[in-house]
């Protein structure tokens, strides 16, 4: 089942998609029935002078591109606003720049050949994500905040358990703003994987999520009441014939993204810790 799509807006979302074999006939028909205006480019350095021109809701950028790589291009979009979602999309299976781009702050990736249900899910996520704009009291001094919810097996709540986890990371200062889109996507993957694999979406079960903050970390741990997996048997999500395929793709993400992914001895517990020294 789907995260969620972004809520209704009156105007259209904008998508910068950077390629420099870009073809915006085929993305706008992968992506039918969307309420997208695309603006395409075919070189890095032409991405950023557009970005730095226009308002964009998302960016869709290959890594290999003219004049300024894929790399260097989430980095200047990043230092320009932040708040803006980028999707890497590869085509040589390099695991190792897919991780520095996700630690960079890319908020997932793609791969060639494209395709529609995963650019879809991927899409829709990051948008949704994004949207979260959260304020509220911040608390004058050190402070560390453990918050426990027990939380029912359905899709829709995981942006709510994503909401409340984020403004107690506000309202503890280990971060001044809304939590890094990349690590919001960490989360769902976690809590995703708890309901629907631990749980098969049975709303009677219920999933336990505690956030425990600080200033200078903050750890998440997602534990479900299902019969879990061999931990000791987990295939090395980093290498490429597990780095692009479905199956192992939230592990990938949430080890590239966290500092530290655990799992107890039954896989049916995870704990996810973020240090604020990776936070700008």
């Amino acid at each position: 089942m789907p995260f969620g799509a972004p809520p209704r807006r009156l105007r259209s979302q904008r998508i910068l998609m950077v390629d420099s074999e870009a073809d915006c006939g085929e993305m706008e028909s992968l992506l039918a029935g969307k309420n997208f205006v695309f603006t395409c480019s075919n070189d890095g350095i032409e991405a950023l002078k557009v970005f730095r021109e226009g308002f964009f809701d998302l960016v869709l950028t290959d890594l290999a591109l003219p004049s300024l790589d894929g790399m260097g291009l989430l980095s200047a979009i990043k230092e320009i606003n932040p708040r803006v979602p980028v999707i890497i999309i590869s085509g040589r299976g390099d695991a190792a720049t897919v991780v520095s781009c996700l630690k960079c702050g890319a908020e997932n990736f793609l791969t060639k050949p494209l395709q529609k249900d995963m650019l879809l899910k991927v899409t829709d996520q990051a948008l949704a994500i994004s949207y979260s704009r959260l304020g509220g009291h911040v608390f004058e001094g050190k402070a560390r905040q453990i918050t426990c919810l027990k939380c029912s097996s359905r899709p829709e709540v995981i942006k709510e358990i994503i909401f409340l986890i984020a403004q107690s990371a506000i309202t503890i200062k280990f971060t001044e703003n809304d939590l890094d889109n990349n690590i919001k996507l960490a989360l769902v993957e976690a809590i995703t994987n708890a309901m629907e694999h631990g749980h098969n979406w049975d709303e009677n079960k219920l999933v336990d999520i505690t956030a425990d903050i600080d200033y200078d970390q903050l750890e998440v741990t997602v534990q479900d009441y299902g019969s879990g997996f061999d931990v000791k048997a987990l295939s090395n999500p980093t290498e490429r014939e597990n780095l692009f395929s479905e199956r192992g793709r939230g592990i990938f993400l949430m080890q590239a993204i966290m500092d530290e992914v655990r799992f107890n001895e039954a896989g049916n517990r995870i704990t996810l810790l973020r240090k604020r020294s990776r936070i700008k």
